[in-house]
């Protein structure tokens, strides 16, 4: 009798056993749909930056939906391409040592200069603007131009509306800009837009930045709240305008090739969690700004915000360069993010 009990536990504790183990294969068995593979995805920011970090969540959600067959590894600075924005986006198209990226429409306006089509001067006034259109006809701008290039849209977030920064004097007027050297990513955008002012736009690459800052060779830089903090800049600038005077976001993509070698629920799931990271980043960033803000105002810069009257200045001064964008990009393209001659 003692024998048969203890086979009858035996037998039910292998049962309950097997049922777990059942219920595991179950569990990743909706995984075995998706491919088993580690994609290697490039950004151009720090690892503080927001679309590092996105980038990094987005690593996340797709690994955990997938019960670990699809992995994503992050490389920041853009290591892979020898730390060069261009290079980053001319390799993705290609094809190259790495699969996807979160870059910038300033980054994609080295493949056509419609991309910085975002980055003409106030043409949004606040986040809410941006989202209608990243959700609607400027997402699907980007998604047809994109294509042909090589390069498949997954999603789309925040660089961020930028404001200015300098080390000489507080900017209230155009006039106050005359004269200074202004840091800019590159482009013509920013290059028609700073000379209008009056400033001397230089173009330099975002590590050469804060050195150039600190030893005077720039007097000032543009950039969102979170690229300044992420690149300490407010640790050698004294002065910031809030001007959200343009704008610029981070865009999810990833070769047209590789994306081809997919299975659809692959490719389903990856768009999904694109989707879901870049939701994530533009709270993260828009949340944020106002602790950045906090920082650096108890770290002693000063920060300049203009009435609707003083920023009205601005944007009159430069409404020749809007036109002309307007007149060079296109009319389909400026009317995608909003952008009409008035």
């Amino acid at each position: 009798m003692k024998k048969f009990g203890i086979f009858a536990c035996l037998t039910a504790l292998f049962l309950f056993i097997g049922a777990g183990l059942g219920n595991t294969s179950t569990a990743y068995a909706a995984s075995d749909e998706y491919d088993k593979i580690t994609l290697k995805l490039s950004t151009s920011g720090t690892d503080l930056g927001v679309d590092s970090l996105a980038a990094k969540k987005f690593g996340e959600l797709l690994e955990e939906a997938s019960g670990g067959r699809v992995k994503v590894r992050v490389f920041p600075n853009a290591q892979l391409a020898g730390g060069s924005m261009p290079k980053n986006i001319s390799l993705l198209a290609q094809g190259g040592p790495f699969e996807m990226a979160v870059l910038s429409a300033t980054v994609l306006g080295n493949l056509d200069e419609k991309f910085l089509t975002v980055g003409v001067p106030f043409t949004f006034a606040n986040y809410a603007e941006v989202n209608e259109r990243i959700d609607g006809t400027g997402g699907k701008w980007l998604k047809e131009m994109l294509d042909p290039k090589g390069i498949v849209y997954l999603s789309g977030m925040h660089n961020g509306l930028k404001q200015i920064t300098n080390g000489k004097r507080e900017i209230k007027t155009p006039d106050d800009l005359k004269g200074l050297k202004i840091r800019i990513p590159g482009g013509e955008v920013g290059i028609r837009t700073f000379k209008e002012f009056g400033a001397d736009p230089v173009a330099m690459s975002w590590s050469e930045v804060f050195t150039a800052l600190q030893q005077g060779t720039v007097d000032g830089q543009e950039n969102s709240y979170q690229t300044i903090d992420s690149g300490k800049v407010f640790e050698v600038q004294k002065y910031l305008t809030q001007w959200n005077y343009s704008y610029d976001g981070y865009f999810f993509l990833i070769n047209k090739k590789d994306w081809g070698k997919l299975s659809e629920p692959t490719q389903k799931l990856i768009e999904e969690k694109a989707i879901e990271a870049a939701l994530w980043g533009r709270k993260y960033l828009e949340d944020g700004e106002l602790a950045i803000k906090k920082k650096f105002q108890d770290s002693g810069m000063t920060i300049t915000e203009l009435s609707k009257e003083e920023l009205q200045v601005f944007i009159d001064k430069v409404k020749p360069v809007q036109e002309y964008f307007i007149d060079k990009f296109g009319a389909d393209a400026c009317a995608a993010w909003g952008l009409e001659k008035q």
